[in-house]
C-alpha cells in the first residue's frame, strides 16, 4: 500500500512539472506546410473576410511568395472580428432611431470605400522579410525608443516590441509576447494574440480580436 501511495505521488509530481514547463516555455511556433495564402484558407473562422480583400484587390502574390521583392514577408493579420468591426463602423439612424448599416459584406465595403483605400488597409499590415518573436527587441509601452520601428509595404510605420510577462509573482518568467504601437502618432496600443505561425514564405502574427482594421 505504501508503495502505491509513493508511486501516485511520483506521478502527480511529474504531471505538475510537465504542466509548469508548458506554461513557462513561452509561445510555441507553428509551422504550416504551405504558403501564407494556403494557410489563410486553412482557417476560415479567422481569415474568411481577409481573403475576400486579398482576392478582390488582387493581392494574392504577396501571400504566395510570387511578388518580386516580397518572397518572404511578415504579416500582422487582422482577423474576421477586426474586419467586421471596421465594416460596421459605417451606419446611419432610421426614423425610429435604429442603426442602419451602410455595408453588410466585405465586397460592399470595398465598393463603397474604394479599392485603393482598402488596398492600403491591407498593405499596411505587410512587412518585407521574416520577423519572429525572437527577432523583436524588448520594450515597454511608455519608452518610445524601445523595441523597433517597422515599415510596411505602403510606407506606414509602427513600433513593435517584445515583453516577457510575469509568471505568478515572478517577473520575466512567463511567455514572451508582442505589442504594437500604431496609428498616425503611434498612440494606439495593439495586442498580438498569436505569434510565429510559419508558412513556407513568411511569418504570421495574428492580432487580437479587439483590434479594429484601420488602427495601424
Amino acid at each position: 500500500m505504501k508503495q502505491i501511495i509513493l508511486l501516485g505521488l511520483l506521478v502527480l509530481s511529474f504531471i505538475g512539472c510537465t504542466k509548469y514547463n508548458q506554461i513557462d516555455t513561452g509561445l510555441a511556433q507553428k509551422k504550416y506546410p504551405g504558403n501564407m495564402y494556403e494557410y489563410l484558407h486553412s482557417d476560415s473562422y479567422n481569415w474568411d473576410s481577409l481573403l475576400v480583400f486579398i482576392d478582390y484587390l488582387g493581392l494574392e502574390d504577396y501571400f504566395t511568395g510570387k511578388k518580386a521583392g516580397y518572397e518572404e514577408i511578415t504579416f500582422f493579420g487582422p482577423t474576421n472580428h477586426s474586419i467586421r468591426r471596421k465594416i460596421y463602423e459605417k451606419y446611419t439612424w432610421s426614423a425610429t432611431w435604429q442603426k442602419v448599416y451602410l455595408y453588410h459584406s466585405v465586397k460592399e465595403f470595398i465598393e463603397g470605400e474604394g479599392e485603393e483605400y482598402c488596398r492600403q488597409l491591407i498593405l499596411s499590415h505587410i512587412v518585407k522579410g521574416k520577423y519572429e518573436v525572437k527577432d523583436i527587441p524588448r520594450g515597454t509601452d511608455d519608452n518610445a525608443e524601445s523595441g523597433m520601428i517597422m515599415i510596411s509595404v505602403n510606407g506606414s510605420k509602427f513600433r513593435i516590441y517584445s515583453f516577457q510577462e510575469p509568471y505568478e509573482e515572478t517577473p520575466e518568467a512567463g511567455p514572451v509576447v508582442l505589442y504594437i504601437r500604431g496609428g498616425k502618432y503611434m498612440d494606439t496600443k495593439i495586442d498580438v494574440a498569436s505569434t510565429d505561425i510559419e508558412p513556407t514564405n513568411g511569418i504570421v502574427h495574428s492580432l487580437a480580436y479587439a483590434f479594429t482594421l484601420g488602427q495601424f
